[in-house]
């Protein structure tokens, strides 16, 4: 295998150099390409070099010369790895050498400029055993921008010499035996090198001194293949070439030193350099004189292979001019491939800002009343209305986990709090909260409505009527005696009504202070569900959805509007040359989107505002209108319970009781009720019925005989206090309990009725009817029209700015790629 198709020719008829301020045209050109690279975010892969060798085989001699300026850097082992970034500045005119903060090092802890003499000083100042590098930025316009890496010298002691039995020394298995011997480096060098060499973007520089043996005694090769086995990144240079041309074993003619040049073990570039020494480094002041003892030694070693007439081919392999060559070869091909990808961002930058150009001219031709109402009418109808309604009903959209409250969650708020009596004390329920169905559970909307009233019903049927005194009992009968089953009657029934009025107008109170509470932060769910359909809009189209939408544009239908747009006025004037922060970072043009219009919250606040006024205004008013309705409940005119006139325990006390005017009460009740006349008596019947007219004569005067008798004896016999308090009581209490349950269940069926049901049917014809009528003054008020087309104006004016701006930069950029593509020297240009 010949090298010479390892080692392509570069397309370019010339030594490009960095230093090289003949093409001072090309480097400014590349310049302006990476200034605009940064401006459009476009990231640009750095070209990163890893040099890797022994102790005092040149790694540092090469470095320095490949750099181009005397610093003397290889002086002294190092015992930290050592990053130096070549960067291009146009304003350099001489290279600034910045040496980073290094926080391993105490005094070292902000970033210092020094001389090139200095360099070396300062390497050994910061020269510690530790893993940090030491970071050297280099800057001049003559470069370009790149990353050289020198870890620590690589320590590869030989082991014990391993002998086949039966070869010889010099037999391959032998050889081969002691390769592997060789390769111990320990393993914290071979984590180190490990680390800096497994990014496959790094291009691996293995240095070793020339020997007679050639590549094929290479250790570094042997290296190279355990960290690189394609040998696809790796470059060889073998250093001192001219000890071998003039050593004890040189050359005796063209043939040996062809077979040597052209060694067919390696795979990969591979140079034969001679670098100045440590005294000759020392000895250069400047530029010019490091590179012209570069230059003569290499000339020197050229000499020596003419006079042996090797193959003019393998020139191109000898000397550090040729591994400069191929080294800025290879960086300057590397940003070439990246100069299409920034015209493609630069294009695509030029045409989203065309695109939002075209969108903010429709928007201010199409910002009239008429739009306005359209625009209104959609948001409320589409967007606002429905996802109400489906929070109402039943819907996943509004993320209970994020939005929902527990029973707990909800009486902690300041609106809603824990259920008190009228006397202020707090309600407990009698087991606790687990009676009411999903208290543990994160609700909102209907579900959390139908828990409210859940909650109700538990906490009325604990409420029980309160002890009555003696003096409400009296205060209840009033003038009339206890003297039959009507008083008392009327007695129990005023005061159930007042008892139950008393005790379940608080809790009521808070039932629809609860319910409006649960109603109410809908509002806050619904933007919450519309930020997310606007966001999961972005990710689907790229960008986000603005107030108004338009079905044409030049370059895509339907070009959404940034919303960053309207903060555009307050960039940088740096940026504002490119307009980065007004495109908001995006490289694409959006999608149309298939989504209703959705209102920007923040560009139209008032209208918003608004909207949920509105709603708030219908809530509290269906909220009276229910109220009122649960409160005919509790306004009745004077009522009495005839039932308790058949009641057992009623007839049961009166009976026991000495009371006899009320026994007798009950029994002419009785008797009473059970008067009645049936028309069309048969004749056959008439008979039987005198006889049987007859006996209860008989029997009613005995029986008028004995009341007599009893009415002499008990006359004057009345019911006590306290034996009428205890009957009020007793019936009050049952009366109260049916009370109760009635009016209880009554509430929930006209909180159903009467507050949940509109919430679902008559929300939507309610605010859409308070938007139509809205004239357009008003319209245009609430949605700050004139302040909009101000904005609209503003952004008009700077998207117009920064697409002739774009268009400036991208025939400029076109112009810089193709000096930086086409290099020529400025002598041969002119």
């Amino acid at each position: 295998m010949d090298r010479q198709s390892v080692v392509k020719s570069t397309a370019i008829p010339f030594p490009l150099n960095f230093d090289n301020e003949k093409y001072d045209d090309m480097y400014k050109a590349y310049n302006k390409i990476m200034v605009l690279a940064r401006d459009l975010n476009a990231f640009i892969e750095t070209p990163e070099f890893v040099f890797i060798g022994k102790d005092g085989n040149g790694k540092s001699a090469l470095i320095e010369s490949f750099i181009g300026f005397p610093m003397m850097i290889g002086e002294g082992s190092s015992s930290r790895p050592l990053h130096i970034t070549l960067m291009n500045s146009a304003r350099c005119e001489e290279p600034i050498v910045t040496f980073k903060r290094d926080r391993s090092l105490d005094s070292y802890e902000v970033d210092i400029q020094i001389e090139l003499s200095m360099v070396s000083s300062e390497i050994s100042k910061r020269n510690q055993k530790t893993s940090i590098p030491i970071e050297i930025t280099i800057e001049y316009r003559y470069y370009l921008n790149m990353l050289l890496i020198e870890p620590p010298s690589v320590s590869i002691q030989p082991t014990n010499a391993i002998t086949i039995q039966g070869q010889s020394m010099t037999s391959p298995a032998n050889q081969l035996a002691n390769k592997i011997a060789k390769l111990s480096i320990g393993n914290e060098m071979g984590e180190m090198i490990t680390q800096y060499t497994k990014s496959n973007n790094r291009i691996l520089v293995f240095v070793e001194t020339s020997t007679n043996g050639g590549t094929n005694s290479s250790e570094m090769l042997e290296l190279a293949k355990k960290l690189d086995y394609k040998l696809d990144r790796s470059i060889f240079v073998f250093n001192k070439f001219h000890s071998l041309l003039t050593g004890d074993q040189p050359f005796t003619n063209g043939r040996d030193a062809n077979r040597f040049l052209g060694s067919p073990s390696i795979g990969a570039p591979t140079f034969f350099t001679t670098l100045p020494s440590t005294a000759q480094r020392s000895q250069c002041n400047s530029k010019d004189q490091l590179s012209q003892l570069c230059d003569q030694l290499q000339q020197t070693d050229l000499n020596i292979l003419e006079q042996l007439q090797f193959d003019k081919k393998y020139e191109r392999n000898v000397g550090l001019s040729a591994f400069r060559h191929w080294i800025s070869e290879f960086t300057w091909r590397k940003y070439l491939d990246s100069v299409p990808e920034v015209l493609k961002r630069l294009n695509s930058f030029r045409t989203t800002s065309e695109d939002q150009l075209y969108q903010i001219r429709q928007q201010l031709d199409r910002t009239n009343a008429v739009t306005l109402r359209q625009i209104a009418n959609s948001y409320v109808s589409i967007e606002f209305i429905q996802c109400i309604e489906k929070l109402v009903t039943r819907t996943l959209e509004g993320n209970p986990s994020l939005n929902g409250q527990t029973l707990e969650e909800e009486k902690s708020q300041d609106e809603t709090g824990d259920w008190y009596d009228h006397n202020g004390k707090p309600i407990l329920l009698l087991n606790d909260e687990k009676l009411v169905t999903f208290y543990d559970n994160k609700l909102y909307g209907g579900q959390q409505f139908e828990r409210l009233l859940t909650e109700f019903k538990c906490i009325t049927e604990v409420i029980q009527l309160d002890e009555l005194s003696i003096s409400e009992v009296a205060c209840a009968i009033g003038s009339n005696r206890p003297s039959n089953a009507s008083v008392i009657a009327w007695a129990a029934s005023d005061l159930a009504q007042k008892k139950i009025k008393e005790a379940l107008l608080p809790v009521v109170d808070q039932l629809f202070k609860r319910a409006t509470y649960i109603l109410r932060r809908l509002v806050d769910i619904v933007d919450r569900m519309i930020e997310n359909k606007k966001k999961s809009s972005f990710r689907r189209h790229g960008n986000s959805t603005s107030l108004f939408q338009d079905n044409s544009s030049p370059s895509s239908q339907s070009q959404s509007q940034s919303s960053s747009i309207s903060q555009s006025t307050s960039l940088s004037s740096e940026n504002m040359i490119y307009g980065i922060q007004s495109i908001n970072g995006s490289d694409s043009v959006s999608r149309p989107s298939h989504e209703n219009t959705i209102v920007n919250v923040e560009d139209h606040p008032y209208f918003i505002y608004s909207v949920k006024e509105m709603y708030f205004k219908y809530v509290d008013q269906i909220a009276a209108d229910c109220k009122n309705k649960c409160m005919d409940e509790f306004y009745t005119t004077r009522l009495i319970y005839w039932d308790l006139q058949s009641n057992k325990d009623l007839k049961k006390f009166c009976t026991d009781s000495p009371c006899v005017s009320l026994n007798n009460s009950l029994n002419n009740n009785n008797n009473n009720s059970n008067k009645s006349t049936t028309p069309g008596n048969n004749n056959n019947n008439n008979n039987n019925n005198n006889n049987n007219n007859n006996n209860n004569n008989n029997n009613n005067n005995n029986n008028n005989n004995n009341n007599n008798n009893n009415n002499s004896n008990n006359n004057n016999h009345i019911l006590s206090p306290k034996e009428t308090h205890t009957m009020v009581t007793e019936l009050a209490s049952k009366l109260f309990q049916d009370i109760r349950n009635r009016m209880s269940k009554n509430i929930m069926l006209k909180c159903y009725n009467y507050f949940l049901i509109p919430m679902q049917m008559d929300l939507k014809l309610n605010i859409q009817d308070n938007i139509t009528k809205l004239s357009d003054a008003m319209l245009e008020e609430i949605f700050e029209i004139q302040t909009t087309k101000e904005r609209l104006r503003e952004d008009e004016q700077h998207l117009a700015q920064i697409c002739n701006q774009f268009i400036q930069q991208e025939e400029n950029y076109k112009k810089y790629s193709q000096s930086f593509s086409h290099p020529f020297p400025s002598a041969v240009r002119n």
